[in-house]
């Protein structure tokens, strides 16, 4: 259970958090409004948690949506958010998690150079893909522990800030300055972007088949770390956006830093920079710990190459491919191309999978649902997870299509490779 909570919060806890409401911020014009869309992306993802523990319950086997939406729905509904997952899900967020690493690293390191920052960012890859290619066991300590320093240096960050904010002269200030309210699309898309800061809250899924007593503790594990980390990131945002003045921080991308710096000096802002890297580097370690799961499951089923299953329970080569794509990326898209078009293709992913309660598979029998508020919950979720994609999606698509052409790209890829795909033993 331990190590199943820890890789949900390591998946969960990256760059989102500490670099999106600046932005929010600019697109809506209100703290308050910016703390209300991430209120409204905890629940989702709770209900999210929910509803992925209702399917985890039912089908204990590693292989995230791809698992389930191949039982549900068609192989080839399965293969396609395996392939979301390896070249954006994973592949996507380790990308954008080691490119943004980089930026909150310490100004004495003097890493100024483009190419300087790339190899980094290859680097830390790297390092997180050796860190599992051995005995799972040992790969999970060494995550634990790196968690566990994380999570006490967020509790000592909200112990500051807490004591170090007048709340009801800051929000007073921030009601009266507020500027008037954005049209639907842009809460729709700032939603989207807030709720990536949540993808994650569905690891254990991924290696569910290694859990011990799986049935019980993957979906636990997925509601307690989902609970905890929807606490901490209320009251993260709140302290970065009622901390300083709103001029501050808005459209600014390392709120974090910015904050930091006014609450407690150098100091304290070189401390929260640490915190920012040692986040994201937990982050990219727990998913190439999660995402390689689910391309060897893949290739179990005869969806990709058998030489991706491994010998002895450790997937190494899958982890040394999801490592490969992940740089790669790194080495050819910006930070902007990631985020728009991992979120959107993650959200689809996850919506559709949830919707897998509704179907007979994995929708029980009356009496013995497997969640609660069935079916209201899943539908709910799939719908509001769905249409926030779609809305955030042609908003961006307004701005830049790039992000939209990237998603279109790997659908079509996908759907070329499972056509083209050798025909081995069903489905197991």
């Amino acid at each position: 259970m331990t190590s199943l909570v820890c890789l949900v919060v390591a998946n969960m806890i990256g760059a989102g958090v500490y670099t999106t409401s600046g932005y929010s911020l600019q697109a809506l014009g209100s703290p308050i409004r910016v703390l209300a869309m991430w209120a409204i992306a905890a629940i989702i993802a709770i209900a999210g948690a929910i509803c992925y523990g209702g399917l985890s319950r039912q089908l204990v086997r590693s292989g995230g949506e791809y698992l389930f939406l191949s039982r549900a729905v068609h192989p080839l509904a399965g293969f396609m958010a395996g392939w979301i997952s390896l070249l954006a899900g994973f592949t996507g967020a380790i990308a954008f998690a080691a490119t943004t690493f980089v930026n909150y690293l310490p100004a004495q390191l003097k890493i100024d150079s483009d190419e300087e920052k790339m190899l980094v960012a290859v680097a830390l890859i790297a390092c997180a893909a050796l860190l599992h290619l051995f005995r799972t066991g040992t790969g999970a300590i060494g995550q634990n522990i790196l968690v566990g320093i994380k999570l006490v240096a967020i509790s000592l960050f909200i112990a500051i800030g807490v004591a170090s904010i007048d709340w009801p002269a800051q929000f007073a200030a921030s009601a009266s300055a507020a500027a008037p309210g954005p049209g639907i699309s842009t809460y729709a898309n700032q939603l989207m972007w807030i709720s990536f800061s949540f993808a994650g809250f569905n690891a254990s899924i991924y290696v569910a088949g290694e859990a011990k007593l799986g049935r019980r503790t993957v979906r636990r594990s997925m509601l307690f770390a989902t609970l905890g980390v929807s606490l901490l990131y209320l009251l993260i945002n709140a302290i970065f956006l009622f901390a300083t003045a709103t001029d501050a921080i808005v459209g600014r991308g390392d709120i974090a830093a910015v904050v930091a710096d006014h609450l407690g000096g150098e100091s304290l802002g070189l401390a929260v920079q640490l915190l920012v890297a040692l986040s994201l580097a937990t982050s990219v370690s727990a998913m190439l710990q999660a995402g390689p799961r689910v391309y060897v499951k893949m290739a179990e089923d005869g969806m990709l190459p058998s030489w991706l299953i491994p010998g002895d329970g450790v997937p190494r080569t899958a982890i040394l491919v999801q490592a490969a794509l992940a740089t790669l990326l790194v080495c050819v898209a910006s930070i902007q191309d990631l985020l728009d078009y991992t979120s959107f293709l993650l959200s689809v992913s996850a919506a559709a999978t949830v919707l897998c309660l509704l179907l007979p598979r994995f929708r029980g029998v009356p009496g013995k649902r497997p969640v609660i508020l069935w079916p209201l919950l899943p539908a709910s979720f799939g719908t509001v997870t769905l249409g926030i994609a779609v809305i955030g999606c042609l908003y961006r698509y307004q701005q830049s299509p790039t992000s939209l052409l990237l998603s279109l790209a790997v659908v079509a890829s996908g759907i070329v490779v499972y056509s083209l795909r050798p025909k081995r033993e069903g489905l197991r």
